[in-house]
């Protein structure tokens, strides 16, 4: 885990290992697996279920978010590491 004293990051190093974008690509997919199944969720859902299927959109959200951010981390860090080679 990273510390911040000062100005300097301690642990900074451990970004520069493959463990964190494997770590990172991990995360990625498991929220693209959660929107898949919010999506499968929300097409079993009776059209009736207003309040669920509004629960689910915003959950489905949150997940789209995520992988995308996380998609960015990813390719932030692969960018990176690019860079110093």
């Amino acid at each position: 885990m990273m510390a911040f004293r000062g100005s300097r990051c301690e642990g900074a190093a451990e970004l520069e290992s493959p463990e964190p974008v494997n770590s990172i690509s991990s995360v990625a997919q498991d929220f693209s697996a959660l929107v898949e199944i919010f999506e499968h969720q929300l097409e079993l859902l009776p059209i009736t279920d207003g309040e669920t299927r509004s629960h689910l959109r915003r959950a489905k959200a949150a997940a789209e978010r995520g992988a995308k951010l996380s998609k960015k981390l990813l390719g932030l860090i692969q960018s990176r590491e690019r860079q110093s080679s």
